[in-house]
């Protein structure tokens, strides 16, 4: 399986020795494993539910139906979890995905797809895998510009989720605003982020203060999310 963005489309194509439904099969999996809960889909998430392939396989399409649509995948909130992964057939053995749903709300496609294509090699997940990457990059520009707020030039990662953190409150609410903030979905939380979360809510349930909340983005040291990964790396040297 290999894929290629042309013109702001994610084109993906099955390789030699590979079959249409195995590669099929890989993103529905990879979809999923790497989709977090968001609004109401937190009441049917469960982090440690498994896509097996005969569920993968009910989510696929080859045939088209009797309008002649040419969708094959067409995932948007599967068991609480926010795939947004819809993907049409081109041609034998070369399909599309639509870009725009999936890069609104989940960043660039790549690390999803990559993901699949480690299913097909036989690689075998271990847990709720990380999704910090949709808070870094191309991927944080693309979702926080579907909240109105654009990235200013030079500006980090670190920099553009604490300024916009505020205004992100008052507009979304303190659970995706502080995912925003700690560069992790409250899915893959620790003990110490959600006290963090527990007293931020505390002090601003009625009228949330700016200031105060300028403040409480201002009050961390570093980045969480680049600790995260630093603290992961060094537990498994």
């Amino acid at each position: 399986m290999r894929h290629e963005k042309i013109n702001g489309a994610t084109h993906i194509y099955v390789e030699e020795g590979e079959t249409e439904q195995q590669v099929l099969r890989a993103i529905v999996k990879a979809s999923f494993e790497l989709a977090r809960p968001a609004g109401m889909g937190w009441l049917h998430f469960n982090d440690s539910q498994q896509m097996t392939d005969e569920i993968a396989d009910q989510c696929i399409m080859l045939e088209p139906n009797c309008a002649g649509d040419k969708t094959i995948i067409n995932m948007d909130y599967v068991q609480g979890r926010q795939c947004k992964t819809r993907i049409s057939r081109v041609e034998e053995g070369h399909f599309m995905l639509a870009n725009y749903s999936y890069e609104r709300n989940r960043g660039v496609p790549d690390p999803m797809l990559d993901k699949a294509k480690e299913i097909i090699a036989g690689k075998q997940g271990t847990g709720l895998a990380s999704t910090s990457h949709m808070y870094k990059g191309e991927s944080l520009t693309l979702r926080l510009k579907e909240y109105g707020f654009t990235r200013q030039n030079g500006e980090s990662d670190w920099n553009f989720r604490k300024r916009v953190f505020p205004d992100l409150f008052n507009k979304v609410g303190g659970d995706r605003a502080m995912e925003f903030l700690q560069g992790s979905s409250a899915a893959e939380w620790d003990e110490m982020d959600k006290m963090l979360y527990l007293i931020l809510v505390s002090e601003n349930k009625d009228k949330p203060d700016r200031n105060a909340l300028v403040k409480f983005a201002k009050g961390f040291a570093a980045d969480p999310l680049e600790m995260r990964e630093r603290w992961k790396v060094a537990v498994s040297a």
